[in-house]
C-alpha cells in the first residue's frame, strides 16, 4: 500500500463562502493544502478564494450545485484538472430546516438528503475510484449531534444527519482495506450566521428575544456553550492530518470523543 501523499494535499471543501465552510478553508489553507472550494454563490465563492490567495495559497473557486446529482463527477474533474489527484474531501454543505413535524415538506426533507446524504455519496463516487488506484484519501463529513441523538422540530435535518453518520460508517468499513480514512465529524451547535438566523426565526414567532433563543441552543450543547466555526475546523484540520483510528467523532464533549475506535487500538481522546 503507498503511504499517504505529503503536503500540500488537494482538497475539495463544500460549503466553503462562509461560517464552518470558510473557517475549514482558512485552517487548510494555512496547512498548505491547495483548495478547491465550492458553494452555489459564485460571487462570495470567488472573494473568498481571492483573499486566499492573496495570502498566497492555492485556490480555485469552483460554484457548484451539489443537488444536481452528475455535478460531483464534474466537480472531481475540475479539481484534478486544475491541481492533479484530489486527496481528501470535505463535506461541509448543507441546509437546516427547522420546523415543527406538520410543517415538515417533502421538499425540505429532499433536499436535505440531497446535500448531506447523496452529495457526499456522490462525490465519493467520483474520488474513491483515484483514491484506491493511489491507495490513500481522505473523506471527512462535517456531520452534527444531530447525526447522533434527536432534537425537536429538526425532524428533516437530525434524520439527514443520521444518515451522513451512517453513510460514513459503511464507506470507513468499505475503504479502510484500501487505505482510505473515513471520518464524521459531529460538532453542536456552532456559532454561525445559520445560527444565529434561526434565533431570530423564533423570535420572530414572539416566543423570546433573538439573544434567548440563541442562548438555549447554546445551552442544548453539552459543553455549555457555543462550538465557534474556528475549533470546528481545527478539528478537521487535526483529522485530516493526524489519520487517527476510528470513524465518527463527537465534539460535544470535552475533550472530544472517538465514538469508534477500533478494539485493539489505544482509547482515542
Amino acid at each position: 500500500m503507498n503511504e499517504p501523499t505529503q503536503l500540500p494535499a488537494v482538497t475539495v471543501v463544500t460549503g466553503s463562502s462562509r461560517g464552518i465552510g470558510s473557517a475549514i478553508a482558512d485552517q487548510l489553507a494555512a496547512a498548505g493544502h491547495r483548495l478547491v472550494l465550492v458553494a452555489r454563490d459564485a460571487t462570495a465563492l470567488a472573494a473568498q478564494a481571492e483573499r486566499l490567495r492573496a495570502r498566497g495559497a492555492a485556490a480555485l473557486a469552483a460554484p457548484t450545485d451539489l443537488r444536481d446529482p452528475t455535478a460531483a463527477a464534474r466537480l472531481i474533474a475540475t479539481a484534478e484538472a486544475a491541481f492533479g489527484p484530489v486527496t481528501a474531501i470535505v463535506n461541509n454543505a448543507g441546509t437546516a430546516p427547522a420546523e415543527k413535524i406538520e410543517r415538515t415538506s417533502d421538499a425540505m426533507l429532499q433536499e436535505t438528503f440531497a446535500l448531506h446524504v447523496a452529495a457526499p455519496l456522490a462525490l465519493a463516487r467520483a474520488a474513491v475510484p483515484g483514491m484506491k488506484q493511489r491507495g490513500h484519501g481522505t473523506l471527512l463529513q462535517l456531520a452534527s449531534t444531530a447525526g447522533l441523538r434527536g432534537y425537536p422540530f429538526t425532524s428533516a435535518y437530525t434524520a439527514a444527519k443520521h444518515g451522513m453518520v451512517g453513510l460514513s460508517r459503511a464507506l470507513a468499513a468499505e475503504l479502510a482495506p484500501h487505505g482510505i480514512r473515513v471520518y464524521a465529524l459531529c460538532p453542536g451547535f456552532v456559532d454561525t450566521d445559520i445560527t444565529r438566523t434561526a434565533a431570530a426565526a423564533v423570535a420572530a414567532r414572539g416566543k423570546s428575544t433573538a439573544d434567548q433563543a440563541f442562548a438555549r441552543m447554546a445551552a442544548q450543547n453539552r459543553i455549555g456553550r457555543m462550538h465557534q466555526p474556528e475549533e470546528v475546523a481545527a478539528a478537521v484540520a487535526d483529522l485530516l492530518h493526524r489519520r487517527p483510528t476510528g470513524c465518527v467523532y463527537d465534539l460535544d464533549r470535552d475533550p472530544p470523543v472517538c465514538l469508534d475506535a477500533e478494539p485493539d487500538a489505544e482509547p482515542r481522546p
